[in-house]
């Protein structure tokens, strides 16, 4: 078979063809994590969650949250009644959203409320804690690294 420029212009198409169907096939397979699925919703939610942080940080004593060893401690400002409380913590993990943790406040006597990370991944974590009291929502968030 002679090698004339015709055969190679043949050859390139070819090449140029499959690896264009190659990388169809390989970005059909990618795993997309979106932050939120449903973002419009959320849109229109922002100026409440704006509102939220501004009643946090108002709060004369802040939320704390604190990683030690195998446990994240969440405390709240002795200002609340503890048993009216209302409210979710999200382990959120902007890596995958997968491996999210959604749990129920469930505070203490003393306002606390601690999580086990010892089930958890390593990496960074955001904490993000939203409650409602006396009908005033507040939301706090805080970054972590489970190691």
């Amino acid at each position: 078979m002679k090698f004339n420029w015709g055969t190679g212009i043949v050859l390139v198409i070819i090449v140029f063809i499959l690896g264009m169907a190659v990388m169809v096939f390989i970005a059909f397979r990618q795993n997309i994590n979106l932050v939120h699925e449903d973002y419009y919703p959320k849109e229109i939610e922002h100026q409440q969650q704006i509102d939220k942080r501004k009643n946090a940080r108002d709060l004369k004593e802040q939320i704390t949250i604190k990683y030690t060893n195998d446990t994240i401690g969440i405390g709240f400002p002795s200002i609340f009644e503890y048993d009216k409380l209302l409210g979710k913590i999200l382990l959120f993990r902007p890596s995958d959203n997968k491996k999210d943790i959604l749990l129920q406040l469930a505070l203490n006597k003393t306002g606390k409320q601690f999580v086990s990370t010892s089930g958890m991944e390593k990496g960074k974590y955001i904490v993000q804690v939203e409650w409602v009291y006396r009908d005033v929502w507040y939301y706090f968030e805080k970054d972590i690294h489970v190691k």
